[in-house]
């Protein structure tokens, strides 16, 4: 995860390049239910910080080249054209079209986050630096600043652009687990 970035822009047909990797994401019932929030250049951007992360709250955030990411993507969902799709007649017989309480696990999450993933990936791809985070309790400001419409939701935000020299997070030295002590081979 890239922490820090210069303000150098990202060509636009690079982003639409990223985001169309992310289009290619596997997703239940082919639904597709994401959409992209775009912010590119200062004046966007500063939109969003202005909404997540006010001004006299900057000198202590421990990761201020953050803020220069000339790019800002928000991966949205909108839970219910899940449960939309599987009403149609070919997926009827699942049950799963009743309501979004209806599935054991919340694909509109799941497919976002994979369609997130290879926006990350092809960005990587395409030399640039990346950092996804969460918005927690800023969701709503977030949504609000930019006009999205009410039952759309934001799985986080990911920042674009060209990275910038930066220290390792403190998590960037934890050891992983190995591969072989989280695989369990026909029985766990």
């Amino acid at each position: 995860m890239t922490r820090a970035f210069t303000a150098s822009l990202v060509a636009t047909d690079v982003v639409d390049r990223v985001l169309a990797a992310g289009d290619r994401a596997p997703s239940a019932g082919n639904t597709g239910g994401w959409a992209w929030l775009v912010l590119e250049g200062a004046d966007e951007t500063q939109r969003y910080w202005d909404a997540t992360l006010p001004a006299d709250r900057r000198d202590g955030f421990p990761w201020p080249g953050l803020l220069d990411a000339p790019v800002l993507v928000v991966p949205l969902c909108r839970p219910e054209a899940w449960p939309e799709r599987y009403a149609e007649v070919d997926k009827v017989r699942t049950g799963l079209g009743e309501s979004t309480d209806a599935w054991a696990a919340p694909y509109w999450w799941i497919d976002t986050a994979m369609a997130a993933m290879l926006v990350q990936l092809a960005a990587i791809d395409e030399g640039l630096g990346v950092c996804f985070f969460g918005q927690f309790d800023h969701e709503p400001a977030v949504l609000e600043a930019f006009g999205v419409p009410d039952d759309w939701r934001a799985l986080g935000t990911l920042a674009l652009g060209h990275p910038a020299p930066d220290r390792p997070s403190s998590s960037a030295g934890r050891a992983k687990p190995p591969t072989a002590s989280r695989t369990h081979r026909g029985s766990w």
